[in-house]
This record gives structure tokens, C-alpha cells and sequence, in this order.
């Protein structure tokens, strides 16, 4: 132990501190990084937090209003849950152990799966990442994942920047309909859940293509349930999270080579290219909106209901009450085929020349002209200037990267101010 003398006092060593504080003070521990924060959560716990000098009755009532929340929190995630539970059980007693192609119906049984989006990543990605590229954006590759929890499996959808179309409701459903064409088990009933976001899932859409799936035969019954806002904690977040960590430790130079990273992450995850890097597209997106814009009823206040059932039920939360709704127009019915497939836009011309100029130097020699290819047209001189500071400066929002470090960094309002006794600088 370190002792030093100031003031007449015994000062403690920093060591010595950390040593008696973990014996002493283990309650108190520094808080983990989070994600889904829920603002209802933040918003109650402020309000009983400032509520000490507040009557018996106010402070009663707002312990009362986190209290109802958190309740009905609790009944989401246990349904949640029992629904993950009964899904492997399931699992196991039909020794269902891959997914593969199956016809639809096929097994007279029911099975649950969860789908979200996860944050894009960039390549190349090298763990010893070299320092010019950190200001740079390389290329693109969005994540969705499909999750089996009854066995469990996650099939990733791997996104080209030239392949992405929207993450809104047609990419949702047009990865969904893949899916079960493709690696669904057969099952005649579903259960399905997924998060909030009223752009991609929680949308008249997707209602009504979950109903055209019963109403063709393609399944007996299907449940779409969202979690609460903030507390959407599940099965995809697990796999993208094992995926991460896997992709942070390889060298990822293309998406060859990120399936393969996928595939090998974990036993759980699955790898489904969407389109490579040539204009290939292998999981066509198609437009779903157009297909049933004719027969398509919107679902009046929708954000209210967590609960619904063959898009003709609904329910506000675990223990309430029905309530019908049609989710086709008057006098129509389903159509028949397919939506139309919807080409993919590939990438500007000013993106390509970024790519090129920018960011080829740093991508392996077999994957240069794979990734950042020669453009077929090369912008004039003057607007590489201009193309740089759009896409270093437009896009480190969405990548978290390009933030002055060090010395560079403004610091506080005085930043650039002359120096000195006054306001006027130096004298």
C-alpha cells in the first residue's frame, strides 16, 4: 500500500483504492454500453428521481406509471418467450434439425421466427485498419436477418450497396417471401416477431402480404407480434452479434469472403447473398406496394395494436381484446402471381469513381476490380474535389467514422479565438 502525508492526512494509492472499492462498494458497478434504450423508461425514471420533495400521492402515482409499464414489458417477453420455447420443442420432437426447402403445409405443426435489420458494414475491413481509410466510406453492405428460433438459425441476407433498393416495406417483404420459398420448414401455422419500426415492418404492407400467404394456402394462420418500443431485445440481435465479432477479426477484402465469414461465425448463422458485386441478383426484390396498392386497406392507427392475426384480428396487447379489421378493399380479392421485380439501381457514377480513386488502393490485389472497378465513365478533374468532401463529410453520420481525434479537435466556443487578457485577443 502506498501511503503519502498531505495535510496531516493518509492518502491512499490508486491500486490500493481499486483493491478495498471492489471489496467494499460491489453494488456499484460502471454501467455497460446499451442499445434500446427505452424513453419511457428514461422519461418515468426522471420523473421519480425529481419527485423528493413532491406530495405521497404524486410520488405514488408516477412509481404507479413505471410500475404499468414495466408490466406490461414483463407480458410481451414472456410470450415472447413461451413462443421461443414451444418452437424447440417442437423442433425436437419432429427432429427437425436444418432448414431447407419444403412445400408449404407440409407439417402439420407451428413455428416461430423473428426478423430484423442490423447496422451495415464496410469493406475492405482489416482489424489493423490503416489510418487513411478511417476518414474514408468504403463500400456497402447492408444486413437483414430471418431467424428460426426452434432450431435456431439465422439465414443473412447480405446487401450490396449496388443491390440495395430501400430498407422499407418491399425489401422486408420481398426478403420474407424468399425466406419461406426457400428455407421455410412447412409449417402451417407461424408466429412472427419483429421490432416497431413503422417504415419496414409495422406497415399495412406487410399485414396484407401475411394475409395473402393464408388466404393462398401458404400457411393456416399467422401472428405477427412487436415488441415494445425499447425493450426489442431478441434472437437476431444474438446472430448479428456473433457475426460482428467474427467479422471484426478477419480480413474482409469482398463479399465472397464475408459469406464465408458469416458461415463460419457460428453454427446459427447462415449466409444468403442478395446480388454480387458484378449486377447479379440472386434474391430479387420486388415491388410489393404497386402489387396490392388495388386491394391493400390501410390499417387505421396500427402503431396502437402489438398483436395481429391473419391480418383480420388485433390486439392491444397480451390480454386484449380482439378487435376485427379488413385488410383488403371492398369488393377485391388477393391477386394472383408475382409483384414485379424492381432492377436494382447499381451504383452513381460518382460513387464508383470514389470507390475507385479513394478506396481500390486499400482492397487486396484478386478483389480490385471485383469491388472498386475501372468506371465506364470517368467524371471530369474538377469534381474530385467536390466528390470527396460529399462522401467523407455526407456519409460519417451513418458510419461513425471521420471525427477530428487529437489535437485537431475544436475544443469548447472559443475554438480559433485569438488569445489573450480580453475579448479582443492578444494586446
Amino acid at each position: 500500500m502506498i501511503i503519502f502525508l498531505f495535510l496531516g492526512q493518509r492518502v491512499m494509492g490508486s491500486s490500493s483504492f481499486y483493491e478495498f472499492w471492489k471489496k467494499l462498494c460491489l453494488f456499484i458497478i460502471t454501467a455497460r454500453p446499451m442499445t434500446d434504450l427505452c424513453w419511457t423508461c428514461q422519461n418515468n425514471n426522471n420523473l421519480i428521481f425529481r419527485s423528493a420533495n413532491l406530495t405521497d400521492a404524486n410520488k405514488s402515482e408516477r412509481v404507479r406509471l413505471q410500475e404499468q409499464h414495466l408490466c406490461i414489458v414483463q407480458k410481451e417477453r414472456s410470450l415472447y418467450n413461451t413462443m421461443v420455447h414451444n418452437a424447440r420443442q417442437t423442433c425436437i420432437d419432429n427432429a427437425i434439425t436444418e432448414l431447407s426447402l419444403n412445400a408449404p403445409c407440409s407439417r402439420n405443426l407451428s413455428m416461430h421466427y423473428s426478423f430484423d435489420y442490423a447496422q451495415q458494414v464496410h469493406l475492405p475491413s482489416n482489424p489493423l485498419q490503416p489510418v487513411p481509410i478511417y476518414f474514408l466510406v468504403p463500400r456497402k453492405y447492408g444486413l437483414f436477418g430471418v431467424c428460426c428460433e426452434g432450431l435456431p438459425r439465422q439465414v443473412n441476407f447480405l446487401i450490396d450497396e449496388a443491390h440495395l433498393i430501400s430498407k422499407g416495406s418491399n425489401a422486408v417483404v420481398s426478403f420474407l417471401h424468399y425466406f419461406f420459398s426457400n428455407y421455410g420448414i412447412g409449417e402451417t401455422d407461424v408466429h412472427l416477431h419483429c421490432d416497431n419500426c413503422s417504415g419496414q415492418n409495422k406497415n399495412s404492407f406487410v399485414i396484407w402480404y401475411c394475409a395473402r400467404r393464408v388466404a393462398m394456402g401458404f400457411h393456416k394462420s399467422i401472428t405477427v407480434n412487436f415488441l415494445i418500443a425499447g425493450h426489442t431485445k431478441f434472437a437476431p440481435d444474438w446472430c448479428f452479434g456473433l457475426l460482428k465479432k467474427a467479422f471484426k477479426r478477419h480480413v474482409v477484402p469482398a463479399l465472397s469472403v464475408l459469406e464465408e465469414v458469416v458461415n463460419g461465425s457460428a453454427a446459427v448463422n447462415i449466409a444468403q447473398v442478395t446480388g454480387k458485386e458484378d449486377g447479379t441478383t440472386v434474391v430479387p426484390v420486388c415491388d410489393w406496394q404497386a402489387f396490392s396498392k388495388d386491394s391493400c386497406k390501410p390499417v387505421p392507427r396500427l402503431k396502437k395494436y402489438q398483436h395481429l392475426r391473419d391480418g383480420v384480428f388485433a390486439e392491444k396487447d397480451t390480454e386484449g381484446e380482439e378487435v376485427p379489421f379488413p385488410v383488403l378493399m371492398a369488393d377485391t380479392t388477393f391477386p394472383d402471381g408475382e409483384a414485379t421485380w424492381i432492377k436494382p439501381p447499381g451504383l452513381p457514377l460518382q460513387r464508383q469513381q470514389y470507390l475507385y480513386k479513394s478506396i481500390r488502393e486499400f482492397v487486396d490485389d484478386p478483389f480490385k476490380d471485383i469491388v472498386c472497378p475501372r468506371p465506364d465513365e470517368m467524371l471530369p478533374a474538377n469534381s474530385d474535389e467536390e466528390l470527396n468532401e460529399t462522401e467523407n463529410v455526407g456519409n460519417r453520420g451513418a458510419r461513425g467514422r471521420g471525427r477530428p481525434r487529437g489535437r485537431g479537435r475544436p475544443r469548447g466556443r472559443g475554438h480559433g479565438r485569438p488569445r489573450g487578457r480580453g475579448r479582443g485577443g492578444a494586446r
